[in-house]
């Protein structure tokens, strides 16, 4: 065992007492940055009288919201994109002269599509008589009935049109994920 004079231990006591200084120092400087932080921690988020666990459980919950959110617009998504192969939004247009002795381009054929290539042709021609206008199914870029120079251009004229929007954005969503 140790054994200290009148002197020794003084100093012992003092030391212990500028050690136990500066530790509360520290301590009291460490809880000021502390509560520095957690103020504009809390000031970022704009809950300036909650308490920083509160401010992670609501941005927790806000989080798991969106998720849902962002899941239920993909699957709405996913919808419109199966409906839409099947609205006639392609559209292609073609205006020729049937007969030579007539002056002008007032014949016409005129597709009506959807992406799947399904659709209609109208064919109208013009005389100076009379006007005949032909309706023929089109199902897959074909017609059962036959189809004349005219109807053909204006089924690739719709086809050609535009891009599949629909199946380009699909892949190009599944490649960035």
């Amino acid at each position: 065992m140790f054994t200290f004079d009148a002197t020794q231990e003084t100093y012992v006591v003092m030391g212990s007492a500028v050690v136990s200084l500066l530790a509360i120092l520290v301590a009291l400087i460490s809880a000021k940055r502390a509560g520095g932080w957690r103020r504009r921690y809390l000031a970022a988020f704009n809950n300036a009288g909650q308490t920083v666990e509160e401010v992670l459980i609501a941005a927790r919950t806000a989080a798991e919201s969106a998720v849902r959110q962002g899941e239920e617009l993909e699957k709405r998504l996913s919808l419109l994109e199966q409906k839409q192969l099947y609205n006639f939004d392609k559209m292609g247009l073609v205006r020729f002269n049937p007969f030579q002795d007539t002056g002008a381009d007032l014949s016409f054929s005129l597709s009506v599509l959807n992406d799947r290539g399904d659709g209609l042709v109208l064919t109208s021609l013009w005389g100076r008589e009379e006007v005949r206008v032909y309706a023929k199914p089109v199902q897959q870029r074909e017609s059962r009935y036959a189809l004349s120079q005219e109807e053909k251009q204006a089924i690739d004229l719709a086809l050609n049109s535009r891009q599949e929007l629909g199946t380009e954005t699909r892949n190009q969503r599944q490649r960035n994920k």
